[in-house]
């Protein structure tokens, strides 16, 4: 079975601000492997955000322990319903409830870390206004000297960050399993989902074979909780987006959970 790309669309608030989150740890972790000062200034601004709140954004923190939450009632629902699952059940929901625990402060090293940072504010400032008086170009000019002692600013941050990574994705993996797929076909590269008025979900995810997506097909959503439409394009380089005009085959899931 070829390998499939998931794409994951919030369908609120919370699910969104825990996909901002997981997507920036992401980047970040990519970044402090590879040690590009770029790539990982700016997902460092894009963490603080997240863990911070800013621009119209809360503190992703009280939205990941929601989650975790919300994911133990349904498990917990779950084994009342089927009993021979209750003991796998049982190390999900104590799993959980570490996560939840260790998460309990706030994650208040990190975020300290990433407030008080100098190298960070800075080119988070930078891309916030028009910099008249010329720090952003100081910053430019400075920054390959600054960042050979790089391990000094990423190694405490990496660390401070290890319980809120590993929550992450204990809790992605739960996301992404909480549900069977179910296989569509997008025709004239356009598919109709149409959730169950009964029940509310905070996550849709939409599934792609590798293949199709090294050749730059990728699904697109709109419309609104009771009506969704995908609609798939093709990223080709240098050139506008272009619409998939042929069926395509696509798996999703739609996850009853966070949909507050």
């Amino acid at each position: 079975m070829s390998e499939m790309i998931q794409f994951s669309f919030a369908l609120s608030p919370r699910m969104r601000a825990f996909i901002e989150a997981r997507d920036a740890l992401a980047c970040l972790e990519s970044a402090y492997v590879t040690q590009n000062a770029h790539y990982w200034l700016h997902a460092a601004c894009d963490l603080r955000t997240s863990l911070l709140g800013d621009q119209g954004r809360k503190p992703v923190i009280p939205e990941i322990i929601a989650l975790f939450q919300d994911v133990k009632l349904h498990l917990n629902k779950l084994a009342a319903d089927v009993p021979h699952y209750s003991g796998r059940i049982e190390t999900a929901c104590k799993k959980i409830d570490t996560h939840v625990e260790q998460l309990q402060d706030g994650m208040t090293k990190a975020c300290l870390f990433l407030a008080n940072d100098a190298l960070i504010n800075a080119h988070l400032n930078n891309q916030k206004k028009h910099d008249w008086l010329g720090h952003r170009s100081c910053m430019q000019q400075s920054l390959k000297t600054l960042w050979k002692s790089s391990d000094e600013r990423t190694t405490p941050l990496h660390h401070a960050l290890v319980p809120l990574s590993d929550a992450v994705n204990t809790l992605d993996g739960m996301l992404n399993d909480f549900v069977s797929w179910s296989k569509h076909i997008a025709e004239g590269g356009v598919g109709q989902i149409s959730p169950d008025r009964k029940t509310s979900f905070g996550l849709l995810v939409i599934g792609l074979p590798i293949e199709e997506v090294s050749r730059g097909i990728i699904p697109d959503i709109s419309g609104n909780r009771l009506a969704i439409r995908v609609r798939f394009q093709q990223w080709l380089p240098g050139q506008e987006p272009i619409d998939v005009h042929d069926d395509l085959p696509y798996s999703m899931m739609l996850v009853p959970v966070g949909a507050q």
